[in-house]
């Protein structure tokens, strides 16, 4: 591979790292790089963001400079391929005796064949020699300087969490949704505007009830009789809870669905088997998650919310 080829591939592929993993969060991270950051406790927010800001490093390092683009596009070729490999064991020895969809595999292997592709190139015998980097204080500076910004910028990024999903049985992905983690947050930075994209722009203006519900759950109908009756003029919005692909639903007493005049109706996706407790009721201003329970429904819905 010629240094003007190394010097554009090589950052090119960095950069379309860091975007997937800025679009998908915490999702991106492999399954081996997931685990590993809840051995070590940093979480796999800090280990993303650490793993963006070193591709960002790369990435500038290998467009600025021949030299450096060399040795960097060596350590891509080893990353890569080190990476597809963990993943694929990790996947391989994951617990259970469910059948691993076919999709989960595609990751790992592109990435292997990436991988060894960079290696075996860089292997190849080359004509043109290679040449000699000096160390001057002025590329120490430069270096500290793109340091402090791909940090700063992996610092910056908004990141959605990192989803709890498994495989069941039926080869249906199963997520866990844990609410009581998302005060504060924006329903986007919560990670479950990715499921119901239509949640952040409904909740970015005054104060908004977002109430996960199922039809068949009678008290989920009783907490909307008694906390959400009356017109609601768009401040409630009710997302229900599907019961997932594959599953057989006994028949109910329960009407066909919860009452709530002026609600915006959403659902999260049937495809999946989702696991959260209804009904759970989160209370959202201007944005952001202030309030989330599904027990005590005093604390984010009183009385004088309710409409007469």
């Amino acid at each position: 591979m010629n240094g003007l080829l190394r010097r554009i591939a090589i950052p090119a592929l960095l950069m379309t790292c860091v975007g997937i993993e800025w679009s998908r969060g915490g999702d991106a991270l492999p399954t081996w790089i997931a685990n590993l950051s809840i051995k070590t406790g940093y979480g796999s927010d800090k280990i993303l963001r650490l793993l963006i800001a070193v591709e960002l490093c790369g990435a500038f390092f290998a467009f600025l400079s021949s030299g450096m683009s060399r040795r960097i596009a060596w350590l891509t070729g080893a990353g890569f391929a080190f990476s597809g490999l963990a993943e694929l064991s990790a996947i391989v020895n994951a617990p259970g005796d469910t059948a691993v969809p076919a999709s989960m595999w595609i990751a790992p292997l592109v990435g292997l064949a990436i991988g060894t592709g960079t290696l075996a190139i860089m292997a190849r015998p080359t004509t043109v020699p290679v040449p000699r980097s000096r160390i001057s204080a002025l590329k120490v500076i430069g270096a500290v300087v793109i340091g402090m910004i791909a940090f700063g910028i992996a610092g910056r990024l908004e990141l959605s969490p990192r989803t709890n999903s498994r495989f069941g049985s039926n080869g249906a992905e199963t997520v866990v949704l844990n609410p009581d983690e998302w005060v504060g947050m924006t329903m986007a930075e919560a990670g479950i505007a990715r499921h119901v994209p239509q949640l952040t722009p409904l909740t970015m203006e005054g104060t908004k009830w977002v109430v996960f519900y199922s039809p068949t759950c009678g008290r989920c109908h009783e907490v909307f009789r008694t906390y959400f009756s009356g017109p609601q003029a768009g401040s409630v919005i009710a997302v229900m809870v599907p019961h997932g692909p594959g599953v057989k639903v006994l028949p109910s007493d329960q009407p066909a669905d919860v009452a709530c005049e002026g609600c915006e109706r959403l659902s999260l996706p049937d495809t999946k088997q989702w696991i959260i407790t209804p009904p759970t009721i989160v209370k959202v201003e201007n944005g952001k998650v202030t309030c989330v329970t599904s027990t005590d429904y005093d604390r984010c819905r009183t009385p004088a919310d309710v409409k007469p």
